[in-house]
Parts: C-alpha cells; structure tokens; sequence
C-alpha cells in the first residue's frame, strides 16, 4: 500500500525531470536569431592558446589565455571572412606573442590548440581547431589552407592545415606572413561550394515576382486572344453567314 501511494509522487518528479529535458533540448535546437547568424563577408577571428614556458598547453580550458595575432596589413585580429574563397594573408612581427606561440608549436612538434566562434552570439560556442606549423627555428612557413562548413550563418566544422614545401617569400627579417586559403562549403558535405549556393539563391523566383508574372501573362493571354477574335474569327464568322443567307435568297427566288 505504501508503494502505491508512493507511486504518484515518483511518476511527477519523473515527469517533471523529462519536461525540463526536453525544454533544455529544444531550447538548444531552436534556430539563431537572424542577428546571430553570419553573414557574407562577415570577419571571424581566429584564437589560439598561449603556450607555457614549457611548451605546453594549459592545464585546464578555464585557465587557457587565448591570443591572436594583430596582422600588420590590416591592424585586425587574424580571421576568415564568412563565404569567401580566397586567400587571406596576416604578416606578424617576431615581438607579437603569437609569433612565439608558432615557434613553440615548431619547437615541440605539437599543433597550435585554436578555436573559431561558431556564430556571432554573446556568448558562442567554439570549434576546436588544431592546427600544426611548419618551419625551423629562423623561419614560419606560413601557409595554410582553410575548409570551412556553415549552415545557415552557423558554422559546423573547420580544418586548417599547412601546406608542404610552400613557403612564403621572406620580404621582411623579423616578420611571419600568414596566408591562409580558404574554402567555405554549404552544409557538412564537399558537394556544395557556398558561392555556387549563393549564386543559385540569387536566381530563386520569389513567390511574389512568380505571382506578377502569371497576372502578366494572363493578362498577354487574354489580349490576344481577344484581338484574334475580334479581328479574324468574327469577321470570317459574319462572312460566312451573310453568304449563307444570300445563297439561301437566291434559290428560294430561282423556285
């Protein structure tokens, strides 16, 4: 008997652990505000821990202190630029904390432990972004390629990765140029380019122009079909009639 009383108790609290479970997952599967998301052209800094004097990474990810480099072009973080397919290049001077992160992820022979903001929220989640430098202890090489997957403004995964035997021309003692190429894919497969997307976006018929355009041939339609009858189809109509009732006089006139 105390079971039974026991067990109304115990389905309302199991219930109730379900609907906050469920309210806890659809508040993670609700879809960005459109401010949120990214747009064409958008900047997304690139970030990266900083190393202890070690070499290591940090102990925990709280304790993590990530930096990223002030490209000399520019005077900006190093970043992607959201849907574009070409190169971006960063120069770094060699008293920028970053360039001694590069040279201890060449030292020790260890990727550089990145991360990339997958949407513009206040507070967003990251990809992890590993990414392994090649060079000696004089020189970065320092060009990368970069494939990039978005979703609807929303960023699903990232690689970057060096690209053998191509380093960059050394213009400036004391400088590391960064050049990374970027590609951007619409969706998690290599089968759609964002651009070509884009491209094919800009093409779709919006309900409202489909709309215009069927009242406008309608309209092209009924005018000339009506000038057709009117001017072919009546007149030959008449004709033909007046023609009929003539014959028709003269036999009745021959009888």
């Amino acid at each position: 008997m105390k079971l039974v009383g026991r067990l109304p108790a115990s389905l309302a609290v199991a219930v109730a652990f379900l609907a906050a479970a469920a309210s806890v997952s659809a508040r993670k599967q609700q879809p960005l505000a459109a401010h949120d998301e990214y747009k064409l052209n958008d900047e997304i800094q690139i970030e990266c821990i900083q190393p202890n004097d070690a070499g290591g990474r940090a102990s925990t990810e709280k304790s993590a202190k990530y930096l990223a480099p002030t490209c000399m072009e520019t005077r900006k973080p190093l970043h992607v630029v959201y849907g574009y397919d070409g190169p971006i290049q960063c120069s770094v001077s060699n008293d920028d904390p970053f360039h001694r992160t590069m040279q201890h992820s060449i030292a020790f022979d260890t990727p550089m432990q990145c991360r990339i903001a997958r949407n513009k929220m206040a507070s967003p989640k990251h990809l992890l972004l590993p990414v392994r430098v090649e060079g000696n202890a004089r020189r970065v090489a320092g060009s990368f390629n970069a494939v990039l997957h978005a979703q609807n403004g929303n960023l699903i995964a990232a690689a970057v990765y060096p690209v053998a035997d191509h380093a960059l021309p050394q213009a400036v003692a004391g400088v590391a140029t960064i050049q990374i190429w970027q590609k951007w894919y619409e969706g998690a497969g290599l089968s759609t380019l964002m651009a070509t997307k884009r491209h094919e976006d800009e093409f779709i018929i919006q309900p409202i122009v489909a709309l215009m355009f069927c009242v406008l041939t309608a309209c092209v339609v009924y005018v000339a079909g009506r000038v057709y009858v009117e001017s072919s189809v009546i007149p030959r109509a008449v004709q033909r009639h007046l023609a009929e009732n003539d014959t028709a006089s003269e036999s009745k006139k021959s009888q």
